[in-house]
């Protein structure tokens, strides 16, 4: 995927194309929502690459019952959810881009 409108934005649209990536009812213009769709792409990878990482950390640390096994298991919780929000909102915006 190509991220050319996204690079293309000034610093200030790259605040708004975060805002409209990750919340809801937020209005944009159209390049605003490709730039935005183009960012969520990787985002969504991204936060799945941190998601296994995060995982591996836990699951080494889990048989020694110590504070980072319990804050990883609480990061995987953060993880997931954020993974799952921004795929969520990423579909969301591809198929109102895609109705433009």
């Amino acid at each position: 995927m190509n991220i050319d409108v996204y690079r293309s934005c000034t610093w200030r649209e790259k605040r708004d194309v975060l805002n409209v990536f990750w919340r809801t009812n937020v209005e944009a213009t159209s390049p605003i929502v490709e730039a935005a769709v183009q960012y969520g792409y990787y985002a969504v990878i991204c936060l799945v690459v941190v998601m296994l990482e995060v995982a591996v950390i836990f699951a080494a640390t889990i048989n020694h019952h110590s504070f980072v096994a319990g804050f990883a298991a609480a990061a995987e919780l953060f993880m997931i959810w954020s993974t799952w929000w921004a795929f969520k909102r990423y579909r969301v915006l591809k198929s109102q881009f895609a109705l433009d």
